[in-house]
């Protein structure tokens, strides 16, 4: 059907002629020389010229004729295949003359998004366009966008991981070469002057081993995670979206896209195996773990005089994020209600801090505890003592502080990154096994579920949008609810046995699940042994 739309032509040079054969003179009443396109005769020849298609496409209702051409085909069949495709698309309502490329389309809609994005979601848009998109996808067409080339950037991204693991494990290998030749020159004898010789060639040796290693660090590259390919995904699917709605494209393909399986990391309790293996290892058995009930308090009690103890307090009983503690107001918090309201975050992007709504969902009353009130009290009123002392001082009192609860003596505002790397040291100085800021948010769901508080409670405390998140995600069993857990059936049973034997009058069972193990009688024991070992001597 499309064969009929097709045709060829080449950039042959010539004598021009018209339809009717006569040639085409110039001013001068000489012929012509121009391209022969369609008239060259040596078309006849296979390999000579290609192959375009034209086909006229529905009118746009202006009453202009709308026609769609491309060339460059090495065969018939490709061009009419090609040209089936695109009016294929334009029945789909594509717009097949567009010729604006993904990079100017993407860069054209996170213009428009930014209006209505968080700061941190158009950073992400930003990062992962400037990146990934435009590099692989730009140069393509939107018209010409398909799901092959979607996948094929994923499809290169897991290439090029194991390529940079590659490279990782050649820069251990270069730094362990150069920790050995730096310990064979360091301990070379220099007595003699052959020893000093023999010494000053293994410097040589370690001086060019620290070279070859310096170089190849300064090259090492961090691989593309799960979580950085989710959110590439992400913001493709974002953009062809709206790409689809303006008929630019014929389906959002990035939907169509498949990525490496992967599961979040469960939040795992430091028990005691655990705890040795670290010790040994220096490894953490998840990303996200949570200490025990004995861990935590012992926390608590080393950090009780730390200037931030109110700060930490809230992170492990009422699951503050870094960005709410640090914007958290005075004229927030209601301690007479015992109520402190959630409504902005200050957020870092690229160590520049920024005051953002909080994430969806997150905006939420959370009840304090006693503890709670208590420390934020005595916290309010050590602050106006140092307020009154740098005051009195004659130190002007800083601007934009937004009447921040957490604040530096002066009173100005701390980054959000400071609250991170202050919980690092103190838990390193704590000696115990290592939790993020964040891992505070489990620790204070684990520990609410684990005191019987309803998970529907937690969640909302939270800030989750969904109670599975909360379940799933924030919810780890600690060791003491393994053991409740595992007496709690057995203590069923006992119960409904007590509770029988109490109504027929019988004496209830001594053992715990109603069966007694019956001890083993060493004699039947021996005859069963030497009545094997017969059947062994007559076979």
């Amino acid at each position: 059907m499309f064969e009929e739309k097709t045709f060829k032509r080449c950039a042959c040079k010539g004598p021009l002629r018209r339809a009717d054969g006569r040639p085409v003179l110039d001013s001068a009443g000489q012929p012509k020389i121009g391209y022969l396109e369609r008239s060259c005769p040596r078309l006849k020849e296979r390999t000579h010229g290609s192959w375009y298609y034209q086909i006229e496409l529905e009118s746009d209702g202006t009453g202009k004729r709308k026609r769609a051409r491309e060339g460059g085909f090495a065969t018939q069949a490709e061009a009419a295949a090609k040209a089936e495709e695109v009016w294929r698309a334009s029945k789909a309502g594509v717009n097949v003359l567009s010729d604006e490329t993904v990079a100017e389309y993407l860069a054209r809609w996170l213009k428009k998004k930014k209006t209505e994005l968080k700061r941190t979601t158009a950073h992400e848009y930003e990062r992962d366009m400037e990146l990934y998109l435009v590099p692989h996808l730009g140069a393509l067409k939107m018209r010409n966008l398909r799901a092959r080339h979607c996948q094929g950037l994923f499809d290169w991204i897991i290439s090029d991981n194991e390529r940079r693991l590659q490279h990782r494990a050649k820069v251990e290998e270069l730094k362990e070469a150069a920790d050995k030749a730096s310990s064979a020159w360091r301990k070379a004898p220099t007595g003699t002057p052959e020893e000093k010789r023999d010494r000053a060639a293994r410097r040589a040796v370690w001086t060019e081993a620290r070279d070859a290693y310096l170089t190849e660090r300064k090259q090492l590259q961090r691989t593309t995670g799960p979580a950085t390919m989710v959110s590439i995904k992400a913001t493709l699917s974002s953009a062809l979206g709206d790409a689809l709605k303006e008929e630019l494209i014929a389906k959002n393909y990035a939907a169509l896209v498949t990525l490496p399986k992967v599961s979040k990391p469960r939040a795992l309790a430091w028990t005691a195996p655990r705890v040795a293996r670290w010790k040994r290892t220096g490894e953490k058995p998840s990303p996200v773990m949570v200490w025990t009930l004995q861990q935590t308090a012992k926390f608590l009690d080393f950090i009780v005089d730390d200037r931030h103890f109110p700060a930490w307090h809230l992170v492990l009983f009422h699951g503050l994020r870094r960005g709410e503690l640090a914007a958290l107001s005075w004229d927030e918090v209601n301690l007479e209600e015992e109520i402190i309201h959630i409504s902005e975050q200050l957020v870092s992007i690229s160590y520049e801090v920024h005051e953002d709504d909080p994430k969806a969902d997150s905006v939420r009353d959370i009840k304090l505890n006693r503890d709670s009130v208590m420390l934020l009290r005595a916290w309010s009123q050590r602050q106006a003592v140092e307020r009154e002392q740098w005051e009195s001082a004659g130190v002007r009192a800083p601007t934009g502080t937004a009447n921040r609860i957490f604040t530096k003596e002066d009173g100005s505002v701390y980054h959000p990154q400071f609250f991170t790397d202050r919980w690092d040291r103190l838990v390193e100085l704590s000696g115990l096994p290592p939790i993020r800021l964040h891992d505070g948010r489990h620790e204070a769901a684990s520990l609410a579920l684990a005191a019987g508080v309803a998970p529907k409670a937690v969640q909302a405390m939270l800030g989750h949008a969904s109670l599975r998140m909360t379940s799933d995600t924030y919810q780890t069993v600690l060791p003491e609810m393994h053991a409740a857990t595992a007496s709690a059936s057995l203590d069923l049973i006992t119960a409904y046995r007590k509770a029988e034997a109490a109504k027929t009058g019988h004496a209830p069972v001594e053992a715990t699940s109603g069966y007694q193990v019956q001890p083993a009688r060493p004699e039947k024991a021996a005859a069963k042994r030497a009545m094997k070992r017969q059947r062994r001597r007559v076979a």
